[in-house]
Formats: C-alpha cells, structure tokens, sequence
C-alpha cells in the first residue's frame, strides 16, 4: 500500500482479524510508493497493490495489470490550505504538496484546479511527498501552503488551523483504492486471487455491521484519538463500495480520463483493465450479491 492511512485500511482489519490466515494467506502488508508499487507488480515482485486508480492508468497506459475490486466508490482525500487561503484561485503561485507523479493524488489535484481554470504546471509550485503521514507533517511544519490529504490526517490538519478547500470525491469519480495485481497471476493463479478477495470482502463486511471493534482497530494501526478515529471510520463506512464492484459507467469515465491525460490514442475497454469475475464468484460464496 502507498500509505497507511484510511484509504487502505480493509487489507490491515483482514489482518488483524485473521481473514487472511482463515483463507490460507501468508499476507505481509508492506509500504510502498505508488510508482514502485506499480512497478513492483508488473515485475512480480510483489503480488498486489491497493493503488489501483494508478494501477487502472497503467493498464491503460499497456503495461498488465488489472483491478480486481474496489474498496470505496469515490475517494475519501481532500484538499487543506493555510488559514488565509479561501478559494482554489488563491493557490495561484503556492506550494502544493500531493503525493507524486502518476499518483492518484495528482489527477484529483489537477482535477480541483481545473474548477478555477488553472493547471498543476504553471499556476501552482507542486511539491512531492511520498505519504500522506509525511505530506501533513510538512504542511504542519508551515513548508507547504496546501496539500490534498486522505483521512485521518486531513482532520489532523483542519484541528490546527487549516480549511478544507475541496473535497475530491465533488470533482474525481473513481476511487483510488482496492486491489490490482499482474494479467498473469489472474490466469495462473485463480484460487488464491479468491482468497485474497474473499479475505478483503469479509474485512469490509466486518467494519459495517462491527464499529465499535472497527474503530479500535482504525485508532491502533494510524494512532489515533478516538474522536479522529470514529470520524475516520463514519467516513470510511458512508463510501464504501457493498461488493467492491464500481459501474461500467464511471470506469469508463476514469478510462477516458486516464487516456486523455496520457495522450493515448487507441480505445480502451473496461475488460483491458478491469476484471470483477473472480470477485463476483467470491461474493456468490460468501453470499453478499
């Protein structure tokens, strides 16, 4: 995972909870930088990532690896400034912190500067931080005047001072996490894809019907207050995807978008990048269609 932050906590409850050893994984759960990440997958150094809105612009881009599930239907980040900045324009000529080239971070950045004409690479100073904990830490320390942040570090950042200037999901669609993986281990290894997906699938389903356990888990894993950890979670659980499954309508919007801003020509099919059978097979089974 990129970061440890709300965005990918399903991974982490399966693991705490045992989904995981239930369905027969050995699951090591590493930090890992996007592109890395990326990398790392199409070469099979790792097995999965939970970046998958950059693992859906990667397989747009050619390179083999598809999304298996999401795990919520838009993303949770927003966009926190310095107190005196009230407007997306008057980031015009500030220091803009998002998480780094290729990253999802990016394209919903670009997305809220387009809402006032403006592009990432003349109106604003980007300025790269792998880590959304690292990211509010340099905000905090007064070296950016604004960054996009995924819960909980966005509420870290609003309790001392700075304003929420945009919520992503109001411009950017598609979520940016879940679990993508390499075209091959779909095909060669079916029954463990299965598994990881139903161990994830259960991980969800738990943090629904169970928030009082959900939050102390949210709380221990990102050391958190409390009350950050129950808003965290009010959050997470309001945007979380019932099956991991996200419409051909707005993957078609993500697609356009990711081969627009790549200047790929060709036509791009959902099934290129994107494949829910395996998952819908898990849900069958597990009895949540």
């Amino acid at each position: 995972m990129p970061s440890l932050s709300l965005s990918f906590v399903a991974p982490q409850v399966a693991y705490v909870k045992n989904y995981f050893r239930e369905e027969g994984i050995d699951a090591e759960i590493i930090r890992i930088p996007t592109i890395v990440g990326i990398v790392a997958v199409t070469t099979k150094e790792i097995g999965y990532t939970t970046a998958v809105g950059a693992a859906l612009r990667s397989g747009v881009k050619g390179l083999p690896i598809k999304v298996i599930t999401y795990f919520n239907g838009k993303p949770l980040h927003v966009l926190v400034a310095k107190r005196e900045l009230k407007s997306i324009a008057d980031l015009r000529g500030k220091i803009v912190g998002f998480a780094s080239y290729g990253d999802s971070t990016e394209f919903m950045l670009r997305a809220m500067l387009a809402q006032a004409g403006m592009t990432l690479e003349k109106d604003i100073q980007a300025f790269q931080v792998s880590g959304s904990g690292q990211r509010v830490q340099t905000l905090l320390a007064g070296k950016l005047d604004a960054a996009i942040l995924p819960p909980p570090f966005n509420f870290e950042a609003e309790s001392k001072g700075f304003v929420r200037l945009m919520t992503a999901a109001d411009v950017f669609e598609t979520s940016v996490s879940g679990l993508a993986l390499h075209n091959d281990t779909l095909k060669e290894k079916p029954a463990q894809v299965k598994r990881m997906l139903r161990a994830v699938l259960k991980a969800q389903n738990f943090m629904r019907g169970n928030k009082a356990e959900s939050v102390r888990i949210i709380a221990d894993w990102l050391k958190l207050e409390p009350g950050i950890a129950q808003a965290s979670y009010d959050i997470y659980v309001k945007g979380m995807t019932l099956t991991g499954v996200v419409g051909d309508k707005v993957l078609e919007s993500d697609i356009d978008r990711a081969r627009r801003d790549q200047q790929v020509k060709e036509a791009v099919p959902i099934g290129r990048v994107v494949d829910f059978t395996i998952l819908r097979d898990a849900l069958h089974e597990l009895g949540m269609k």
